[in-house]
């Protein structure tokens, strides 16, 4: 057992059908594998009975509620979440478990070796796709990430977007305060400020089991993801991202 203290943080948008095996798996990894953890569920103003599913999981595990009554994107209640930690180490993952919770070891391991952040890549050797990403997704994937390289530089980091990120605390409370960004493209808002602040970084290949529901919309939030990307270099251009560590 780990005898580190970790903060898992599970942003939630409409996720009634799964969220609640979903989260006592997470509680029952977490159980087996660490001295001390909190798990931290904030609820994106969903539509469904998200918030009473996960009122009900509280009955049965440790779970903090945070619900956010309208929906204001990902990246916001990623933010919220964090900030709201207590723990050395902090991370977040989806609620889907995209990437199963059981990759966390690999990624605790690298933070005790001295990265600053890790993060889920699918773009580095080693990786294992059990369920393909669904075509528009590769498509959209692939156009983010050289539309991201072009505007925002960060190259270096091939992969942003992997919802599964493991911080250590001081990092995380440093960069999150600095984010700006809602929605999707938060990810790779937060790889630019933990760079700007010369934090190390670290990517990992991952197990990923796509699910066949995706909450994205293919026009509508590639275009926002564009719009954002500007937002991160024009952030950048204002000094809105310099921070002394």
């Amino acid at each position: 057992m780990n005898k580190e203290k970790i903060s898992v943080v599970i942003p939630c948008f409409n996720e009634e059908r799964s969220i609640h095996d979903n989260a006592k798996k997470i509680f029952q990894y977490l159980k087996n594998n660490f001295e001390n953890f909190e798990i931290i569920a904030v609820n994106d103003g969903s539509t469904d009975n998200t918030l009473s599913e996960l009122k009900a999981i509280q009955k049965e595990i440790p779970l903090i509620i945070v619900d956010n009554p309208d929906n204001e994107g990902k990246g916001k209640a990623v933010k919220d979440g964090i900030l709201k930690s207590t723990h050395e180490i902090v991370m977040f993952l989806d609620a889907d478990l995209a990437i199963p919770i059981e990759e966390l070891g690999k990624f605790v391991d690298e933070i005790n070796g001295g990265y600053d952040l890790v993060i889920a890549s699918r773009f580095v050797p080693g990786g294992k796709v059990i369920q393909k990403v669904l075509w528009y997704r590769i498509i959209m994937e692939r156009a983010f990430r050289i539309i991201r390289t072009i505007v925002i530089n960060n190259a270096k980091v091939k992969d942003t977007q992997c919802g599964f990120k493991v911080f250590k605390r001081d990092a995380a409370l440093k960069i999150f305060p600095l984010s700006t960004i809602k929605r999707f493209a938060f990810d790779a808002e937060i790889i630019f400020i933990a760079s700007k602040l010369g934090y190390s970084i670290k990517e990992l290949p991952i197990v990923l089991q796509n699910p066949i529901r995706s909450h994205i919309r293919i026009v509508r939030d590639s275009v926002n993801m564009f719009f954002d990307l500007l937002k991160i270099r024009a952030n950048d251009f204002k000094k809105i991202y310099e921070h002394k560590k």
